[in-house]
C-alpha cells in the first residue's frame, strides 16, 4: 500500500494512511484518591466534534464514531497536581511491570488523599482505556498497602470479559478458567494478576501488555540522568544523527557536530580500598566499566556535553525519546516539557506531533506545562487539546477539566483568557508583599 500511497490527493493522505496502520493509542485515564486527586479524574484523548485543526487529530477504524488526538498540554498553578497525574500514570505503568515480582508481604505505593481521613481508609483506583495493534482494551485495579483489591481486563467491541478480580482472591474466567485458575493460585494478594500472567505466558493478556511496556513512555524527572544515554544510543544510527543534529542547530546555532564515545574503565580506575575479588567481578562486566562520552563540536572544537547550556543539555535528552516514540508510534508523556527551552523549541517538538509527514505512525505527546505563549500560537491546539489542573482550596483536592467544556469560540484569545482567570487554573497570591 506504501506505493499507492505516493498518488493519493494531499487531502486525503491522512485518512487513507490510518486506514492501513497498525494503531496504538490511549484513549482515557481515570484516577481516584491518589495524592492530590480525591474523586475520579478523567483524562481523555477522544477528541470532540470540532472540524477544526484535522491534522492534530487521527481516524481510526478502531473508534467507529470518534477521533483521538495527537497531543494534549495539561496547564495548572504550582502544587496543582499536574505532575500527579503523570505519577499516577507512571506508577500504573510500574505495577504492569513490575508487580510479578513482589514477595509475600511486600507493601505498596499507595499514596491516598490525605486531606480527608475517610480517603485514608479508600482503595486507590486506574482505569485505563487504550488500543493495542487495533484492539481496544480497558483495564483496571483499586488497591491499598497491602493488597490488590479489584482488578479487570475488557477487550472491545462488545466488552469481552478477558478476566475479573474482587474482593483480592474471587475471580472470574469466562475462557481458559482452568488454565487461568492455575495462574490464580500462584498471584499472591499484592501481585497484579495481569502482571503474573503475562510472565506466565498467558497470551490473551501478553497483547495488551505489551501497550505498557513497549508504547507507553514516561518522562517524569526533567533530569533523570538516563535520558541523555538514551538519545546518545541513536547516535549510531546516521539518519537519527542527521535528526539529533538538526534539533541541536535549532537549540544552539553554534553546534555543528555531536558523536559518541565509549571509555572503558582500567581496573585502577576502581577505588583503591576496594577488595581484588570485587575488582575482578566489576571488570567482567562491562556495562559497569564503559562510561558513554558525549562530544559536541562548536566550529570544529570539541565540547564535553557537560559544558554545553543547560537548554542545549535539555533538548539533545529529550530528541531522543521524541524520534523513537514518532518511529514507534509511542505515547510519550513528559512533566513539565517547557524546563530550559526557548517558546520556539517547544512549538517544533509539539508540531512533529501534528505533522502526518513526520508523525507517520499517529503517535501522541502529553506534557505538563507553564509556557502560556503556546496558547497564543496560531493552529497550534484544539480546545479540547488544552487540559487545566485547579486546587480546591476548601479541600485541597485536584479538579482536572479541559477548555472544551468552556465551548470558548474559535477566534478567542485563549492566553488573554487564561491569564485573566476565566478558566482557572491560576496560582491564588494573596498579596503582592513579602515583608
Amino acid at each position: 500500500y506504501v506505493d499507492m500511497f505516493i498518488f493519493v490527493e494531499k487531502s486525503q493522505k491522512t485518512l487513507f494512511f490510518n486506514k492501513f496502520r497498525v494503531i496504538y493509542m490511549l484513549i482515557e485515564f481515570n484516577v481516584e484518591n491518589f495524592r492530590s486527586i480525591k474523586e475520579k479524574a478523567t483524562f481523555s484523548m477522544v477528541s470532540a466534534k470540532d472540524d477544526s485543526l484535522s491534522e492534530n487529530i487521527v481516524k481510526t477504524n478502531v473508534l467507529k464514531n470518534d477521533s483521538l488526538l495527537k497531543s494534549a498540554a495539561i496547564y495548572g498553578a504550582n502544587a496543582s497536581g499536574k505532575s500527579n497525574i503523570v505519577s499516577a500514570i507512571n506508577l500504573l505503568k510500574g505495577f504492569v511491570l513490575l508487580s510479578h515480582n513482589h514477595q509475600k508481604g511486600d507493601r505498596l505505593s499507595f499514596s491516598p488523599f490525605k486531606l480527608d481521613k475517610n480517603n485514608l481508609l479508600k482503595p486507590t483506583k486506574f482505569n485505563i482505556t487504550f488500543i493495542e495493534k487495533n484492539i481496544q482494551y480497558v483495564y483496571g485495579f483499586s488497591f491499598n498497602s497491602e493488597k490488590i483489591i479489584d482488578e479487570y481486563l475488557y477487550q472491545y467491541p462488545n466488552k469481552k470479559i478477558i478476566f475479573e478480580r474482587t474482593n483480592t482472591s474471587e475471580y472470574r474466567f469466562p475462557k481458559d478458567e482452568t488454565r487461568q485458575k492455575l495462574i490464580f493460585e500462584r498471584t499472591l494478594p499484592n501481585m497484579l494478576y495481569f502482571s503474573k500472567a503475562t510472565q506466565e505466558n498467558y497470551l490473551p493478556v501478553s497483547n495488551a501488555f505489551d501497550w505498557f511496556k513497549n508504547r507507553l513512555q514516561i518522562i517524569a524527572s526533567t533530569d533523570h540522568p538516563a535520558l541523555p544515554d538514551y538519545t546518545a544510543g541513536l547516535l549510531k544510527d546516521e539518519s537519527a544523527k542527521k535528526l539529533i543534529l538538526k534539533a541541536l542547530c535549532m537549540a544552539d546555532v553554534g553546534i555543528d557536530g555531536v558523536s559518541l564515545t565509549v571509555e572503558r574503565k582500567k581496573e585502577e580506575d576502581l577505588p583503591k580500598n576496594m577488595p581484588s575479588e570485587f575488582k575482578r567481578l566489576i571488570m567482567r562486566n562491562a556495562k559497569t566499566v564503559e562510561e558513554k562520552v558525549i562530544n559536541m563540536t562548536h566550529k570544529g572544537v570539541s565540547f564535553d556535553f557537560s559544558e554545553e547550556s543547560g537548554g542545549t543539555q535539555r533538548m539533545f535528552s529529550l530528541i531522543g525519546p521524541w524520534i523513537d516514540s514518532l518511529k514507534n508510534g509511542r505515547v510519550l508523556i513528559v512533566d513539565e516539557l517547557d524546563i530550559k527551552l526557548h517558546h520556539l523549541l517547544n512549538v517544533f517538538l509539539i508540531k512533529l506531533f501534528h505533522d502526518s509527514t513526520q508523525n507517520k505512525n499517529n503517535a501522541q505527546l502529553i506534557f505538563t506545562t507553564h509556557n502560556t505563549n503556546l496558547l497564543d500560537t496560531q493552529n497550534l491546539f484544539r480546545r479540547d487539546q488544552i487540559w487545566f489542573t485547579e486546587k480546591n482550596y476548601e479541600t485541597g483536592a485536584t479538579d482536572l477539566y479541559s477548555l472544551a467544556e468552556y465551548s470558548p469560540r474559535k477566534d478567542k484569545n485563549i492566553k488573554k483568557g487564561y491569564l485573566a482567570g476565566k478558566y482557572g487554573a491560576l496560582p491564588f497570591i494573596k498579596n503582592n508583599k513579602v515583608f
